[in-house]
């Protein structure tokens, strides 16, 4: 195989256009740092009860903590979903990436909570950038096929949170050499990306940006749902390992593996799901998505007494999880010009992290009234009323990218 990461005259479309093994090649090549983002989010989620004690901190620094990684998100996903339709996808995906690669290890081996502070805020920079550049350049080549586009994201990402438990267990209360194989595996994710995915993504009309071509209906009422999903994920990944391992006292093996459900769900699940989006429309899957993510939430604290209740629930919250998102991005770009699909995927991000800026601060506040109360109200009263928005947004029959490619065939 040519290495095509090196021609200066192909493009990602025409290149995944070339053949099925061209496409197979893209999608996986594009959504490895989607394994690389869940890895790295679950190795620290459930490392932390043992990395913030390591470094002198309290139980309100894994708020704290979980708040500055979602900043970095936040800050940076808009840029990295403007980049995608200014310049070149694959030069701001490398550069993210090696960001990225650089904070994870340093995670492992920060010494006080500044350390600790600034790497996730560093990985969160890093993510923040390839996250919406790669959901719209999966979303935009395969225009068509959105829905099982990007659920090649959301399936390595369930991918990256189902192991990284289960590599970290062994280890604690010793967390270093889990970050180094992150970091280890994030070099081959570079080399691969720069090997196989050429510079120019697509050749379009640029167009100037607009409020009036970025606001419609399913923007605005997606994005105050990601809000409150924002919400309920961050209250989840900043407090869910430490409700396992130290109020409910569950043994290291046994949260592993039930942590590791919010990983299998997504998954199992992320694919047949986006399959399904794009035959029944995305509008309803969004729905169901965020469904599953309203049952996990109530479930996880206000119904699971057992271990494998809650390993049902978490599965449940897991496979809206793994979907949800992915899927909102998409629903989004059907709705928007397709010369800037990478400026609203980047707003969506940046919408959804500023919900996610709450999650961890509103459990820490709630928390002095116990931890059941916090987790109902942060996952389970923002989770339900993000579903209930999904109802109000417009099925899109069309997406504008097929009217261009017609016009210039």
């Amino acid at each position: 195989m040519n290495l095509i990461g090196l021609s200066q005259t192909e493009s990602v479309r025409s290149v995944s256009k070339r053949s099925k093994m061209m496409f197979i090649v893209i999608v996986i090549v594009s959504a490895i740092p989607a394994f690389l983002e869940g890895f790295d989010t679950n190795l620290y989620t459930f490392g932390s009860p043992f990395i913030v004690p390591d470094v002198h901190g309290t139980v309100a620094l894994l708020g704290m903590i979980a708040t500055g990684y979602a900043l970095g998100i936040a800050v940076f996903s808009l840029v990295g979903g403007y980049l995608f339709d200014r310049f070149s996808v694959k030069y701001t995906i490398l550069l993210s990436v090696i960001i990225f690669t650089l904070f994870t290890v340093f995670t492992g081996f920060a010494t006080t909570p500044i350390t600790l502070m600034i790497s996730r805020f560093m990985v969160g920079v890093g993510v923040g950038m390839f996250q919406p550049a790669i959901i719209a350049l999966l979303g935009d080549i395969f225009y068509e096929t959105r829905g099982r586009a990007v659920s090649a994201f959301a399936v390595f990402f369930g991918l990256g949170l189902f192991a990284s438990p289960y590599l970290i267990s062994p280890f604690l209360p010793h967390f270093q050499v889990p970050f180094v194989i992150s970091g280890a595996f994030s070099l081959v994710s570079i080399l691969l990306f720069y090997l196989f995915v050429p510079k120019t993504y697509k050749r379009i009309e640029k167009r100037q940006l607009s409020l009036k071509g970025i606001i419609n209906r399913n923007v605005l009422v997606m994005s105050i749902s990601i809000f409150l999903f924002g919400i309920a994920l961050f209250g989840y990944l900043g407090y869910y390992s430490d409700f396992l391992l130290k109020v409910l006292q569950l043994p290291s093996s046994t949260a592993a593996s039930i942590a590791s459900m919010g990983g299998l769900g997504g998954l199992i699940c992320a694919f047949p799901l986006g399959a399904l989006a794009d035959k029944v429309g995305r509008k309803y899957i969004v729905s169901f998505a965020s469904f599953l993510i309203a049952m996990g939430s109530v479930g996880m604290f206000g119904i699971a007494k057992t271990p494998t209740e809650l390993l049902i629930a978490t599965f449940l919250f897991g496979a809206g999880w793994g979907i949800y998102v992915d899927l909102t991005a998409t629903l989004c770009q059907d709705s928007v010009d397709d010369s800037i699909a990478g400026t609203i995927t980047g707003v969506i991000f940046l919408v959804f992290n500023i919900g996610a800026l709450f999650g961890g601060p509103l459990f820490a506040l709630l928390k002095p009234m116990g931890f059941v109360f916090a987790g109902l109200v942060t996952l389970g009263v923002s989770s339900i009323l993000s579903l209930i928005l999904t109802f109000f947004t417009r099925s899109e029959v069309e997406t504008d990218v097929i009217h261009k490619e017609m016009a210039m065939n």
